[in-house]
């Protein structure tokens, strides 16, 4: 009877509170890894600053504070590595050029100045209102499909058009 109860207690565990690890870091993006290495601290109730990591997290900001156990810092050691290997910088790799199909795939806020801002549009073009703004560095922007120089997007409750040069695809 006692082996059976902690033999359910153990596969509760890995069920509820054990993480099991779909994929490898090899095979995550940079995105992926960015959301992977920022996970670990979010549980640990970490003060996010970034707009990204707010966005994504929220501010936390709770006891333990981002106080990692030694298993979680060596995890994040983990995570570091495969995001320095593959180039990764801030969770996000080069620009690559604007996909010419229907869409598909993630981009982050480039090439706009310090106080600068990206309109996000109610359609294609100038001539549409504008509905919101994004800023240099917002990342994990989900993009649903291009036309033209213009990129259909999703970012939080924001769904809109953008400029497609001002955004690098990942």
């Amino acid at each position: 009877m006692r082996r059976a109860m902690l033999l359910i207690l153990s596969v509760g565990f890995l069920m509820v509170g054990g993480e099991a690890q779909a994929r490898s870091y090899a095979q995550m993006s940079c995105y992926e890894l960015w959301y992977a290495r920022n996970a670990i601290f979010a549980r640990e109730g970490y003060c996010f600053t970034t707009r990204q990591a707010i966005n994504t997290f929220g501010r936390r900001c709770y006891p333990p504070y981002g106080r990692l156990s030694r298993w979680e810092a060596n995890e994040v050691d983990r995570i570091k590595y495969w995001e320095r290997r593959k180039g990764c910088t801030g969770g996000y790799v080069a620009p690559a050029p604007a996909p010419s199909y229907g869409g598909g795939g993630y981009a982050q806020v480039a090439g706009i100045r310090p106080n600068g801002f990206l309109a996000v549009r109610t359609g294609p073009g100038t001539r549409y209102p504008q509905i919101d703004s994004l800023y240099r560095g917002d990342s994990g922007i989900e993009v649903l499909r291009c036309t033209g120089s213009w990129c259909r997007i999703r970012y939080g409750n924001i769904v809109g058009w953008v400029f497609s040069r001002y955004l690098r695809f990942y």
